[in-house]
């Protein structure tokens, strides 16, 4: 049964500059789409920090949709707008979707009359259809009607969550904006960065870390447990080195009392254990690194 997601947060993008304009600002290849296609993508500060974060299709020749993972399509707009100086573009934050996920194949061909592929949208008139990454198959859909049949479960949603924690997708909602820089969040194993496109707010501090070196955090993937469930911005440090300290970024449940969760750290070694002040009680042992290459 599709699940029922959070409202989605969508910008439209449209005019016939909107394909240059989102490619110089975004950093990610973004003329590298055709037509129904979609990728992973950021909005980064000239300092390399992560202003946003979401998923963005090219619908067509001058229209693009972000799908926001954190944060909201109106701020995001309003952040942009002045950029936009005399390029024939025009942004628009829309409201009037509702977000889906399904976990079977069947489900999805049958709601949209086709399976998206990695990075092949399915477009309909009133429905539109990505498959996302990770271990566990899935489909996010952005529909204008409900199905009649839905899981609007919070248990639904927390495995939905898992399974984001699990693929390695963060969202940068309004307390993680501006603060991290996309290695830190794992947005380089995404694909959402590029490194060989030309200028865009942010990319020399991209390269420089890519080609360079110096990178100082990485994504982290934690097993935890816990009495309750521990928020996003907690701060998570190793009881003897208070130096080795981060922040957890997203959690969800995998049975009771216990967890799976993301966070930003220095490179720690799996099986290392952190605590969080926040959360007395809980413990958190590192599983894996995201991203980094010495793994």
């Amino acid at each position: 049964m599709p699940i029922v997601l959070p409202s989605p947060q969508v910008l439209e993008i449209t005019g016939a500059d909107a394909v240059a304009f989102a490619h110089a600002q975004f950093a990610s290849d973004v003329r590298a789409l055709a037509n129904r296609q979609w990728h992973w993508s950021a909005w980064l500060s000239a300092q390399g920090r992560v202003r946003a974060f979401f998923r963005v299709l090219r619908i067509g020749d001058e229209h693009l949709l972000l799908i926001l993972q954190g944060g909201a399509a109106e701020t995001l707009r309003a952040a942009l707008a002045p950029f936009v100086f005399r390029a024939k573009v025009q942004l628009r934050a829309v409201g009037s979707w509702h977000a889906i996920g399904f976990d079977r194949l069947v489900d999805v061909r049958d709601y949209l009359g086709a399976a998206p592929g990695p990075t092949d949208a399915v477009v309909a008139d009133d429905r539109i259809g990505m498959a996302l990454p990770g271990p566990q198959p899935r489909w996010y859909v952005l529909s204008e009607v409900l199905p009649a049949a839905v899981d609007a479960s919070s248990a639904a949603l927390n495995c939905w969550n898992a399974a984001d924690v699990a693929a390695g997708i963060v969202e940068v909602g309004d307390a993680q904006a501006d603060r991290f820089l996309p290695s830190w969040l794992g947005l380089d194993e995404l694909g959402a960065v590029s490194v060989r496109k030309g200028c865009y707010p942010g990319q020399e501090i991209v390269a420089r870390l890519h080609f360079k070196g110096g990178n100082k955090r990485w994504l982290h993937q934690l097993a935890f447990s816990a009495d309750v469930m521990p928020e996003p911005g907690i701060s998570l440090a190793r009881d003897h080195d208070a130096g080795a300290s981060g922040e957890l970024l997203k959690a969800a449940w995998t049975e009771a009392g216990q967890g799976l969760a993301l966070a930003t750290l220095p490179k720690l070694t799996a099986g290392t254990i952190l605590m969080a002040s926040a959360v007395p009680g809980a413990s958190f042992r590192v599983v894996s690194t995201i991203g980094d290459p010495s793994d």
